[in-house]
């Protein structure tokens, strides 16, 4: 991610939108050991309702994803591309997390190789 797209979104909305540019940049630094490429969209909107997020799985899908207040939802299938038709409703997504385990088995993969890796360096610590 860049600072410049994360700075541009801060700076030019109020505390609303830095609430949604925050949890964006919380879901990027948090999936982007699982998939190939997770950024904020430095071309799209970002303001106090919305901000996009472009990510990469391992799979090599490619997902445009738009954040609100609702929740997370892919809106194209290209970086900075929305193209949401009303034919189609979207799915909504709470977190990151179900929207990747969802879209992407190998994010599940990774998700479970991190948490037995750590749950064994707990186990270790502790023994």
């Amino acid at each position: 991610m860049h600072s410049d797209a994360r700075d541009s979104c801060r700076s030019s909305v109020g505390e609303d939108a830095r609430l949604l540019s925050i949890e964006a940049e919380a879901a990027v630094k948090e999936v982007s050991f699982a998939v190939e490429h997770v950024s904020i969209s430095e071309k799209l909107p970002c303001n106090s309702d919305i901000v996009y997020l472009n990510i990469r799985t391992k799979e090599n899908k490619v997902f445009c994803v738009r954040l609100t207040i609702q929740g997370f939802a892919i809106v194209g299938e290209q970086f900075d591309m929305p193209s949401v038709t009303e034919s189609k409703p979207l799915k909504l997504y709470e977190t990151i997390y179900q929207l990747l385990d969802d879209n992407s088995e190998q994010y599940r993969n990774s998700f479970g190789l991190a948490l037995t890796e750590k749950l064994n360096q707990i186990a270790n610590s502790s023994s």
